[in-house]
């Protein structure tokens, strides 16, 4: 490795544009982002804890010294749309502003958490016990026109490590696709939309990855004292793809059963 202007480069690097050790995990999460804006997607939260090099070196092995942290970039809504609200507020600086200091809280537990203004790109600067720590800055992507203002946090993580938790459980991202189905019902007003996910990821089965309610509707072709709810069932298996003939199974399975046990039958108009 030697060192230069952008960090140190490695003697024979795989490839030309991976040529430099990164000095900020931000670097490795704006370029994803700016794959998922290519590819239309407009909302985007992502997080890495990784490694990170500096220039100095480690007295002893003369290697370069690593440090570990934790880095989230965020843009777009702040929640996925809903019938309720369509449009939902984008993600500002305070929200950025407010993963920061969650993110530190997490990682130093004890420590005394405090922010201050930061410099050009940089929002705030945070410091535990008095010690920089990281910053929370506005990201300058390759972006489209349409999207959001990116925002990013970058902490580094104490040398003794976090503790584990008990209660998180990593999911990994599925290589399989997905096949979504909707289903208009006729609901009667006395019963709850509750009641009706209950009995559909009953019936759903394994097979169920989500389920959101989109739309209701009173009017033109909905008998009075009932309404039009709208659920969104997205099917996925997470070893193989899904067939349409099990997934239509299914779904008349949910159909006959919300039927027989709450009257609720399909809209068809």
């Amino acid at each position: 490795m030697a060192a230069g202007e952008d960090g140190l480069r490695l003697r024979n690097p795989l490839a030309e544009d991976e040529a430099f050790l990164r000095t900020s995990v931000l670097d490795s999460l704006s370029r994803r982002a700016e794959y998922n804006l290519a590819h239309m997607q407009r909302n985007v939260r992502l997080f890495e804890i990784g490694t990170v090099f500096a220039a100095e070196r480690d007295p002893g092995s003369g290697a370069p010294l690593e440090r570990v942290r934790v880095g989230a970039v965020i843009l777009g809504q702040r929640r996925p749309s809903h019938f309720t609200e369509p449009r939902p507020p984008l993600f500002d600086a305070w929200d950025a502003k407010a993963l920061g200091v969650n993110l530190a809280r997490a990682a130093y537990p004890r420590g005394t958490i405090a922010l201050a203004a930061g410099a050009n790109e940089a929002l705030w600067t945070l410091t535990v016990d008095g010690i920089d720590a990281g910053e929370v800055k506005l990201l300058a992507l390759d972006a489209p026109v349409w999207a959001a203002t990116a925002y990013g946090i970058e902490i580094e993580l104490p040398a003794t490590g976090l503790a584990p938790s008990l209660h998180e459980r990593y999911v990994p991202i599925p290589a399989m696709p997905s096949m979504q189905v909707d289903l208009a019902l006729v609901v009667p007003d006395g019963t709850t939309a509750a009641s009706v996910e209950a009995l559909i990821r009953e019936e759903a089965g394994e097979l169920l990855e989500s389920l959101v309610l989109f739309d209701e509707f009173r009017g033109a072709g909905v008998p009075e004292g009932n309404r039009s709810l709208a659920w969104a069932l997205t099917f996925r298996h997470r070893e193989r793809t899904l067939r349409e003939k099990e997934i239509n199974g299914r779904t008349s399975k949910i159909l006959t059963s919300l039927e027989k046990s709450l009257g609720i039958r399909q809209r068809t108009t």
